[in-house]
């Protein structure tokens, strides 16, 4: 389950109820949330908004691999 899923899930609205509030298709949010596609920086800021998140909590990753260079 990805962070979007899980935050989307925890504030009880489904994946038609977001992408009906940032104006996309249901299918077209589904590929957002599973990974699939690529998130603009406005629709991600308008799901942020939605949600009542911050866009870093939502789609930066939570793990960093650190090269020793």
């Amino acid at each position: 389950m990805t962070k979007l899923e899980q935050v989307r899930v925890k504030q009880n609205y489904s994946q038609k109820e977001i992408a009906n509030a940032v104006g996309i298709a249901v299918s077209t949010y589904c590929q957002y949330e599973n990974g699939v596609r690529s998130i603009p920086i406005h629709i991600a800021n308008a799901i942020a908004e939605k949600l009542n998140y911050s866009r870093d909590d939502i789609f930066l990753p939570t793990k960093f691999t650190v090269s020793k260079l």
